[in-house]
């Protein structure tokens, strides 16, 4: 009975973790922002402003300038990443995931449109690769090929605008491991995936302001508690 009773519970447990998607080769989590500064991150893109704000990551729009991000130093291929996130409902944001800058770092495989376009993007100032968006439009948890265009994970607005808070925060979940990417919000699976189309397995996260063209009200994006761990 004892026996019995222990695979159960082992089965029990193995169930649990299936359904909460943990991976049992999974890393111990870091936390990537401390609350205090972001001291060794690196900004590409365009001149937006970054902040630290009552512990949490502060982006604002400027002017006239294009997407901005904000770096942390270090490239990740396999990883689970989660943070909350709060975005102007004015203002579209997203999280840079595998995304590189210079031509050196593009991966054979691209389509010839696909790698045309990265090529003029790769100049080393800028980041482009796969982004999940932060949006109060429907688009929430899709995956955007920034910097070449297109979705690689379609948006699901009849999902994104039940799970997405226009007007508080979100905590976001993404899992990438080989060509399968996951996006949860608040606790919702929204992307579920392969990317099949850029072939990025390892590089920079970015934490994005976008543009806005001339528009001079200043609109801001907020992130705290942000952790990441990596999968063998």
């Amino acid at each position: 009975m004892k026996t019995c009773s222990t695979v159960y519970l082992g089965l029990v447990v193995v169930a649990a973790m299936a359904s909460l998607g943990q991976d049992a080769d999974a890393g111990e989590w870091s936390t990537l922002f401390n609350g205090k500064d972001t001291e060794g991150w690196e900004q590409k893109g365009g001149e937006a402003a970054y902040t630290v704000e009552q512990s949490c990551l502060v982006g604002t729009t400027k002017p006239r300038t294009p997407n901005t991000f904000l770096c942390p130093p270090k490239a990740y291929g396999d990883f689970e990443l989660t943070f909350d996130v709060k975005c102007d409902p004015a203002l579209n944001s997203g999280v840079q995931i595998r995304s590189i800058s210079s031509t050196n770092e593009i991966p054979a495989g691209l389509s010839e449109k696909d790698a045309n376009k990265a090529q003029k993007k790769a100049d080393g100032k800028s980041l482009f690769g796969p982004q999940v968006e932060i949006a109060a439009n429907g688009n929430a948890a899709g995956v955007w090929f920034e910097g070449v265009g297109g979705w690689l994970l379609d948006p699901k607005p009849e999902i994104a605008n039940k799970a997405y808070k226009n007007h508080g925060w979100n905590s976001y979940r993404v899992l990438a491991k080989g060509e399968t990417i996951q996006v949860w919000v608040n606790g919702t699976n929204i992307s579920d995936g392969k990317d099949t189309r850029t072939h990025f397995t390892k590089g920079r996260l970015g934490f994005q302001v976008h543009g806005v063209g001339q528009k001079t009200e200043p609109l801001s994006v907020r992130w705290k508690n942000i952790k990441i761990r990596e999968l063998e």
